[in-house]
């Protein structure tokens, strides 16, 4: 489906350690800016997810959307302003 990037892994991660009941992480384009990803942590799934498991992390992803990430890179890249964003490339 995707490739993640070890920065991206890395955040991932720690966003986790932080959550005590999070199991999914959703992973939705952003409207406002192409490319731009939005990630939230979230306990369940909807029904019109997708899951997709990536070094032991669950991914959902809206079917609707799913076609945005296929065959690309999820990456982590904080800017010079300190705004944290994930981008797929």
């Amino acid at each position: 489906m995707f490739i993640l990037t070890e920065a991206a892994k890395t955040e991932i991660q720690n966003r986790l350690e932080l959550s005590n009941s999070a199991k999914f992480i959703r992973i939705q384009m952003r409207k406002s800016c192409f490319m731009k990803v939005k990630l939230t942590l979230e306990e369940t799934m909807k029904v019109n997810d997708s899951e997709i498991v990536l070094d032991d992390l669950h991914f959902i992803i809206d079917k609707g959307e799913c076609h945005y990430f296929r065959n690309k890179k999820l990456d982590f890249i904080p800017d010079q302003t300190g705004f944290k964003q994930f981008e797929v490339i």
